[in-house]
């Protein structure tokens, strides 16, 4: 039997239901690769895979979580992202009755969210780490500052990535205290890789302010022991023409 017949006597073998069920699984597969979001919608999807969420509890879990390698977003656009998802029946919202506060919205992950979600995780590929630094703009243009402010800059920084590094290091050993659970976000095994990461780059980064500021420190050196010289000369030329 060729291969066309064989796929006749296929789809003639099967019943309707099967066929209805073949149809199905292609709509949503269609669906899922034409729904195109941002990444800060995946990372809310990804996170509502772990339980149910309010918006707010999301703010907080990402601040918790993810700002040590990835921004934060604001939470009127969290709010956004979730108004999105619910149009695309990625997630569902239930409203849960408080007697102090406004209802508490909490949003729930559908099937065809997992889907999109599990989708843009293995299809998505693996783009360049974006970077920007507003201190190292002004170490490349260090010449226009003076040794002591650009000094300051790098001294500041240090301040910031000592503090950073505390942070991380904290959130490591709590993740390493932490007992495993049934759900998912009880395993710290992943999120302690994010963070070995981070602490890695931030020491990183602290020896590279020592190494930059030593370099400041021994060129505004030099640049006093040049000044001092050239004035040696001239200072001895008026001493003799007075002498004479």
């Amino acid at each position: 039997m060729d291969l066309s017949r064989e796929v006749l006597w296929l789809c003639r073998s099967m019943s309707g239901r099967d066929l209805k069920a073949i149809e199905a699984i292609d709509e949503r597969s269609e669906a899922v690769e034409t729904v195109s979001l941002p990444t800060t919608s995946y990372v809310i999807l990804g996170l509502l895979t772990f339980k149910e969420m309010s918006g707010y509890d999301l703010k907080q879990l990402i601040n918790k979580s993810i700002t040590h390698f990835y921004w934060s977003p604001a939470k009127s656009q969290i709010y956004g992202e979730l108004r999105r998802l619910e149009a695309h029946g990625l997630v569902t919202m239930r409203e849960v009755p408080q007697t102090l506060r406004p209802d508490k919205r909490l949003y729930h992950i559908t099937p065809q969210g997992t889907e999109a979600m599990q989708h843009w995780l293995e299809n998505s590929g693996v783009e360049p780490d974006s970077y920007k630094s507003a201190l190292l703009l002004k170490v490349f243009f260090g010449h226009r500052l003076s040794p002591s402010l650009t000094s300051g800059l790098l001294a500041e920084r240090r301040k910031q990535v000592e503090r950073d590094l505390a942070a991380c290091q904290k959130r490591a050993e709590e993740l390493k205290t932490k007992s495993g659970g049934p759900h998912a976000e009880d395993d710290p095994f992943f999120p302690l890789l994010t963070l070995e990461r981070s602490i890695a780059l931030l020491q990183t980064d602290l020896g590279w302010i020592d190494a930059t500021l030593a370099q400041c420190k021994q060129r505004q050196a030099q640049a006093a022991a040049q000044r001092k010289r050239r004035k040696t000369p001239a200072s001895s030329a008026r001493s003799r023409a007075r002498a004479t």
